[in-house]
């Protein structure tokens, strides 16, 4: 087959699953009350979980790191939470298209619809782990900002990074079934190297560059900084920028050329 066909193919895959979005949203949700069926909380298990951790490593961390509490709680809620859903995004992306071989082997469906599946999961999650932040406010006093709303483009940040992640990792992942553990130990490695519990603050300047390079920081800043009401560094929206660039252009590629082959793969 010509390559150009291949990308006309894929591009048409994509336009095809946007266009049944309803069925995707369906599929994820599904996913959603298939875990917690039968169960009181649902949901809201995870967040209760999750504010309890945030409220103890909040709390110890504070005493280690010499960090006010009232401050540094929240700091830890906001990131904390947005690494949670971008780590989940990236994780589950490895595992899109084995999880739906049931779909993909009995129906001519468009790939892309399992990717958008996988992300308005992870989504919902995060709306429902939001309620933790505001909880988190309230108890500190934290001020809510008009900079909250700059937390738009990061969600959008997220949500693109996290589609084409899911089309280039879905489908490497699915060709070798080793990498999805190796996704997720390189998703823990790069949680400690990342100010998710850690402030920035407490890095010398030899080791800034832990934070200045690493793309994961820079797209979780750009939806826990306005939470906090402070406006993400351009370096943080350029970094964001390159980091979907290249997943955009990966994606595209590895999603084209080998689309077609998945189900042989499964």
């Amino acid at each position: 087959m010509h390559g150009g066909s291949y990308y006309n193919l894929a591009l048409k895959d994509i336009v095809q699953g946007f266009s049944k979005w309803q069925l995707a949203w369906l599929l994820g949700i599904g996913d959603i009350k298939q875990r917690y069926a039968r169960s009181k909380l649902g949901q809201f298990w995870i967040t209760l979980s999750m504010l309890i951790f945030i409220v103890a490593i909040g709390v110890v961390y504070s005493f280690l790191f010499h960090q006010e509490i009232k401050s540094f709680l929240p700091y830890v809620a906001c990131n904390y939470v947005a690494w949670t859903w971008l780590s989940t995004s990236i994780i589950e992306s490895s595992t899109v298209f084995v999880q739906a071989q049931g779909y993909i082997k009995q129906t001519p469906i468009p790939r892309s619809i399992f990717a958008l599946r996988t992300i308005i999961r992870n989504f919902v999650n995060f709306l429902h782990n939001i309620i933790i932040i505001f909880l988190v406010f309230v108890c500190m006093l934290h001020p809510i900002s008009w900079n909250m709303f700059l937390v738009i483009p990061g969600i959008f940040f997220i949500l693109c990074c996290g589609f084409f992640s899911s089309l280039c990792l879905g489908v490497i992942c699915t060709r070798f079934r080793d990498l999805p553990q190796i996704v997720q130990a390189i998703m823990q490695i790069l949680m400690f190297l990342t100010p998710v519990m850690w402030p920035v603050s407490s890095l010398s300047k030899n080791a800034l560059a832990i934070v200045e390079y690493n793309p994961m920081a820079a797209l979780m800043h750009v939806v826990s900084k306005p939470f906090l009401g402070i406006v993400p560094d351009m370096s943080d929206y350029i970094l964001s920028s390159i980091t979907l660039l290249v997943l955009m252009i990966g994606s595209g590629y590895i999603f084209a050329r080998f689309r077609a082959r998945i189900v042989y793969w499964l």
